[in-house]
């Protein structure tokens, strides 16, 4: 990933950082802290397992001695568990889980895989051309309330700059989007499973729930994303994502879960625990812009439990510009998730609505929004140009979040999968038209379903 950056100077950061102090700032809910998650040992298996309902944590360890449990819902029926390699596999179906009625048909095992930013050799999915000021418009307030006044529009950015931001806008139709839900997102929080962020970035700073925020990489509670010993690594990644989802939802709120390391990886275990964390931290939306080549049993199970708790689940599709998506996306209309059971499979787009060189695309994706050079936060302060179906997905995740916070009568995850794709444009791409799901995202469009 390749990236160039000038950046800000100290005074005109002292006074974004002034303003933000004094504008656009709202508290984290009051919450109870969570307890750490457990550090777990990767690099073994994860066995899914169903339960009974009266099954509690402790007869489950009993029955399965050396084994930790990832994630336990005896109320959905499973729990997921982290088997170290040390422990033969084998013992998952002695005595012990019988006598809590496990049969051998109830373990499903798989490899403790890794998850990863997508296609980690493509320099498609990166930074680049990097941005800075010298002028923050007399200080940013945050994304400014949307595109009304979008830190101070060209003052702020360079005219060649700033126009590259109005197109994006026009083409999913935010300015409508924010006219019809001034609550932009508030109240909604959108967990961002990545590779951590920029926690003191003037555009996310009093957007960050810090209270259920974890890293698993570190095991401590500062997500702040890290540069890697030797190169640029996936450094950034967390914060574009978490730039452009506040982008679309300016006063939605950012929990940052920092499972993969600097270069972009992670082990499935810490994924699964993230997302059981986020779920128990009130997130409404679970943005995750990594997959994997192998479809995860655990992972899905994952997933279904999220969607049970109304809780949408955005996953960008891949960039290796081949047909099929990475999993989970993979798994929509297969029987596992369905077109519109609120998990979504997003492709990339350009800024004319024409398929990215680097997207995949299936007839089994939800829709797609743009991915190339968006304008986005980086790390120290400063802006980029990201391009990715990594930043294509968080446009979704952010309106999904302006859907949220109007508090309209039904809304649920199917509810908004479904009217996402149903508002969609219809994209100009006749090549790909018919695998890149109903079309272009249209924030207005989507929004006007419940304004």
């Amino acid at each position: 990933m390749k990236k160039s950056t000038t950046a800000l100077s100290r005074l005109t950061l002292i006074a974004a950082a002034l303003s933000l102090a004094a504008c656009g700032q709202r508290s984290a809910p009051a919450q109870s802290a969570l307890p750490a998650p457990a550090p777990l040992v990767s690099g073994g298996q994860i066995a899914t397992v169903r339960i009974a309902p009266g099954v509690t944590r402790q007869a489950l360890l009993s029955a399965a001695p050396g084994t930790q449990i990832i994630s336990f819902h005896p109320e959905g029926g499973y729990a997921i568990l982290s088997v170290p390699a040390t422990l033969k596999a084998a013992s998952l179906n002695g005595q012990g889980l019988q006598a809590l009625g496990v049969s051998a048909q109830d373990v499903t095992l798989e490899a403790d895989q890794d998850l990863a930013v997508l296609d980690d050799d493509s320099p498609a999915e990166g930074l680049a051309d990097g941005l800075g000021s010298t002028s923050w418009a007399n200080g940013a307030t945050s994304w400014a309330g949307g595109t009304t006044s979008w830190a101070g529009g060209n003052s702020f950015l360079k005219s060649s700059d700033w126009a590259n931001v109005q197109e994006y806008w026009n083409l999913i139709n935010l300015p409508l989007a924010h006219q019809l839900v001034p609550e932009l997102g508030r109240g909604v929080k959108v967990a961002v499973i990545d590779t951590g962020i920029d926690l003191n970035h003037p555009l996310l700073r009093g957007h960050i729930d810090t209270v259920g925020a974890w890293d698993f990489v570190g095991g401590d509670a500062n997500p702040q994303e890290e540069k890697p010993v030797n190169g640029q690594g996936k450094y950034g990644h967390g914060t574009a994502v978490s730039g452009v989802v506040l982008q679309i939802a300016p006063n939605a709120e950012i929990l940052p879960m920092r499972v993969l390391n600097p270069n972009g990886r992670g082990p499935m275990s810490r994924v699964l625990q993230a997302m059981d964390r986020a779920v128990a931290s009130g997130a409404q939306v679970i943005n995750l812009s990594l997959g994997s080549a192998l479809d995860s049993p655990a992972l899905n199970a994952a997933i279904r439990a999220a969607l049970a708790q109304g809780v949408v689940v955005v996953n960008s599709s891949g960039n290796s510009g081949t047909e099929g998506m990475v999993y989970p996306a993979q798994n929509l209309m297969t029987g596992v998730f369905a077109i519109n059971s609120g998990l979504l499979g997003i492709g990339s787009v350009d800024m004319k609505g024409m398929k990215s060189n680097f997207s995949t695309y299936s007839a089994r994706m939800s829709l797609a929004a743009p991915g190339e050079k968006v304008v986005t936060s980086y790390p120290d302060n400063q802006l980029a140009y990201a391009s990715g179906t990594s930043f294509a997905a968080p446009a979704v995740s952010g309106a999904a979040a302006l859907a949220l916070s109007t508090g309209a009568v039904g809304l649920s995850p199917v509810n908004i999968a479904t009217n996402l794709r149903l508002s969609a444009a219809p994209s100009p791409d006749v090549t790909y038209r018919a695998k890149m799901g109903r079309g272009v995202l249209n924030v207005g469009a989507f929004l006007s379903r419940y304004r």
